[in-house]
């Protein structure tokens, strides 16, 4: 079976090893093979082993609500706020480039032109 995993987004398969037993069934746990967070926890008399299909697009993406792919064919110039003094970063910014496809503006909702910022820290900087 295949599994998505709400924590990071990897997708992933998941096969049982060793079940179909009568009796002592435990509640084993799927883990994510990417970030190695436990996803859910099923009933078996096995284990089960989880296998990495795609890795997750970056945290940066996600906020965004778009994949890495559509961020990489925008082109855009991830920009940082760093105020009046020049010297502590407090988020990023960037414009909409004039060439982004229809499909980014269509899902986003966004503007050619348009910026977008108060993108946090913790987004980028992961």
């Amino acid at each position: 079976m295949n599994e998505e995993c709400p924590k990071c987004g990897a997708k992933f398969s998941v096969t049982e090893v060793g079940g179909g037993g009568i009796c002592g069934a435990c509640r084993e746990p799927i883990d994510c093979p990417y970030c190695h967070e436990t996803v859910r926890e099923e009933r078996t008399t096995g284990t089960f082993i989880s296998t990495l299909i795609k890795v997750p697009d970056s945290h940066l993406a996600r906020y965004l609500g778009i994949s890495d792919d559509d961020w990489e064919e925008m082109g855009a110039e991830l920009n940082a706020n760093t105020g009046n003094s020049g010297e502590m970063t407090y988020c990023y910014w960037f414009i909409v480039p004039e060439d982004t496809p229809e499909e980014v503006l269509h899902k986003t909702g966004w503007k050619t032109g348009q910026i977008i910022d108060d993108i946090p820290l913790d987004v980028v900087d992961n």
